[in-house]
């Protein structure tokens, strides 16, 4: 069974990475596709673009991982005590880094997490992921769209969704040191056992799915947009934000840290540049400013 619900994540990882090679023109962007073990068990197999055309840098990450016990980063911390003979944590990441400053970074993660018995069947299991997004220039229409999209995919699985899934986004995706919110949210779920593992599954398929439709959708409309160097240097220095939160905030990170994980795997999804300043100039303060006004406010629908 354990194979098979590989295969859920394998086949979304596959669907994004043909779209993302499909919409990075440039012949000389750094493609590289990575299958890898991990001495503790299991493995996973990472696909990276680099310094191309549309993207600086984006990351589509499958990972399936085993153990005998669970890191302290993984939720549903009642079950820990119950994973004796062992555990499971199968997932996919993707995060994505634009060049142009008028295209929106965006996350998505699906995950399962399996508690096994003695036989190395599944005893208990609980699953997580969302997706969400970060612009630099964020357009109402682009986030509109967003949630619309994300409350759809959840609708057909349950209508009462949504609307807790968004919430859990805009307060996971929070950056307390600097009192802001990552992005403009989309949707956090974890603990996940509400239906039967088929179809749970099936919903984590279809959030990616969304996922990458909606990203699409919003890449195609904005790649065209011209942008100046004020633009990027504005774009990079906010990157930092990404950069922060990650390496501080997220508990995907820490979970994949403290499962002696694959370095160059968890971190690839770190922005390939990125600026830190120590004084702003008056153009991206005033840029600072308008942006704030739209992640700091909620756009669930």
């Amino acid at each position: 069974m354990i194979k098979d619900l590989e295969q859920v994540f394998i086949k979304s990882q596959k669907k994004v990475i043909e779209n993302f090679t499909n919409i990075e023109s440039s012949k000389n962007a750094n493609i590289t596709f990575d299958k890898w073990k991990r001495p503790e068990g299991g493995g996973g197999q990472t696909f990276v673009i680099e310094s191309g055309s549309f993207f600086d840098n984006c990351a589509v990450n499958f990972s399936s991982i085993e153990g005998k016990k669970l890191p302290k980063a993984a939720l549903g911390n009642s079950l820990i005590k119950s994973s004796k003979s062992g555990y499971k944590a199968m997932g996919l990441s993707v995060i994505t880094h634009p060049k142009n400053p008028f295209i929106p970074t965006s996350h998505l993660n699906i995950r399962l997490f399996c508690i096994l018995d003695k036989n190395k069947n599944i005893k208990e299991w609980w699953a997580g992921g969302g997706y969400d997004l970060t612009p630099f220039f964020s357009f109402k229409a682009d986030n509109v769209k967003w949630h619309d999209d994300a409350k759809s995919v959840l609708d057909r699985y349950n209508k009462n969704f949504y609307k807790s899934f968004s919430k859990n986004c805009n307060e996971y995706f929070y950056i307390p040191h600097r009192n802001e919110r990552r992005g403009v949210g989309g949707i956090f779920f974890d603990n996940f056992t509400k239906m039967n593992i088929n179809k749970t599954t099936d919903m984590l398929s279809d959030i990616a799915d969304q996922y990458l439709c909606s990203y699409l959708d919003i890449a195609n409309t904005r790649k065209k947009t011209k942008f100046t160097k004020e633009h990027k240097e504005f774009q990079l220095l906010r990157r930092g934000r990404y950069a922060e939160f990650n390496l501080v905030n997220d508990r995907g990170t820490a979970f994949g840290l403290q499962s002696n994980g694959r370095i160059q795997s968890i971190l690839a999804s770190l922005p390939k540049d990125v600026k830190w300043s120590y004084k702003k100039d008056s153009a991206y303060l005033k840029m600072e400013r308008q942006l704030l006004k739209h992640i700091n406010r909620d756009w669930n629908v």
